[in-house]
C-alpha cells in the first residue's frame, strides 16, 4: 500500500505531459460577469464586451457590422463557457485545502489564537486567490498559460498547503495539549502522535488535489482546443478591428 501511495505521489509531483504540449495562454486578465466581460491589463479595463454584442475599447463604443457582431458573440460565448470552468478547478483545489485546515482549529484555542491562525491562512492564500477569483457569478482569471495552471495544481499548491497545514495544525495541537495539561485528565499527546494527525490531514488534502489535477488532465485536450478556437476568432476580429490588436487575449506562447 505504501509503495502504491508513493507511486501516486511521483505521478502527481511533476507536470503532466499534455501541459508540455499545449502552449496556449491568456496574456491579459479576464473578468466574467453576468452583464459583461472585461479584459484587464495592470488592473485596468481596456476592453469590455457588454451583453455579448457590444464592444468598448478604452471606453469608446465600437460600431460593429452584422458579421463582426456575430464574431464577437461567438468570442464572448467561448470565454463565458471556458473561463469559469478553469477558474473553478483551481479555486476548488484551494478551498478544499483551506476548509480542511480551518476545520481542524474550529472550537480549539482562544479567540485570539483562532484569529491569528485565520490571519495566517489569509496571508498564505492571498497570492493564490489573486490569480483565480470566483465570487457568485463573477470569475477572474489572471494572465497565465495552461502550463502554469498545471504547475499550480501539481507543484505549487501542494507544498504550500502542506507547509500551511503543519504550521497551523501544529499550533492547534500545541494549544490543545496545553489546555488539556491543565485539566483534570492530565492528558498528554506525544510529538509523534501530533505529527501523525497533521500527516493524516495533509494526506487528505493531497488526495483532493490529486482529484482536481486528474480532472484538469482529463479535460486538457478539450481546453487546449477551446483556446485555439478562441484564438482563431480573436484573430478574425483583429483583422476587422485593428484597434483590438494590442489586446491579444488568447495567444500561443513559445
Amino acid at each position: 500500500m505504501k509503495s502504491y501511495i508513493y507511486l501516486l505521489a511521483m505521478v502527481f509531483a511533476t507536470p503532466s505531459v499534455w501541459a508540455a504540449e499545449c502552449n496556449m495562454a491568456f496574456t491579459h486578465g479576464v473578468l466574467i460577469a453576468p452583464e459583461h466581460i472585461r479584459i484587464l491589463q495592470n488592473n485596468r479595463t481596456h476592453v469590455q464586451i457588454s451583453g455579448d454584442t457590444q464592444l468598448f475599447i478604452r471606453g469608446e463604443w465600437i460600431n460593429l457590422s452584422a458579421e463582426e457582431s456575430l464574431l464577437l458573440q461567438q468570442y464572448s460565448h467561448g470565454l463565458r463557457k471556458f473561463v469559469p470552468e478553469i477558474v473553478s478547478i483551481a479555486v476548488d483545489g484551494v478551498e478544499l485545502g483551506l476548509s480542511s485546515i480551518e476545520a481542524m482549529f474550529t472550537g480549539i484555542g482562544s479567540k485570539s489564537q483562532q484569529a491569528e491562525w485565520r490571519e495566517l491562512v489569509r496571508e498564505t492564500t492571498f497570492q493564490w486567490m489573486s490569480r483565480f477569483v470566483r465570487t457568485n457569478e463573477h470569475f477572474y482569471l489572471a494572465p497565465q498559460s495552461l502550463k502554469e495552471l498545471d504547475y499550480f495544481l501539481h507543484a505549487e499548491l501542494k507544498p504550500q498547503l502542506d507547509n500551511l497545514a503543519r504550521r497551523t495544525v501544529g499550533a492547534v495541537w500545541g494549544a490543545l495539549r496545553d489546555a488539556l495539561r491543565h485539566s483534570d485528565s492530565n492528558f498528554e499527546r506525544s510529538d509523534n502522535q501530533e505529527w501523525q494527525s497533521v500527516g493524516h490531514l495533509v494526506d487528505k488534502i493531497n488526495l483532493g488535489l490529486d482529484a482536481k489535477a486528474v480532472e484538469l488532465e482529463e479535460k486538457s485536450a478539450l481546453f487546449c482546443q477551446r483556446m485555439q478556437e478562441l484564438d482563431e476568432i480573436e484573430q478574425q476580429l483583429q483583422q476587422r478591428l485593428p484597434a483590438l490588436k494590442p489586446y491579444d487575449v488568447v495567444a500561443e506562447k513559445d
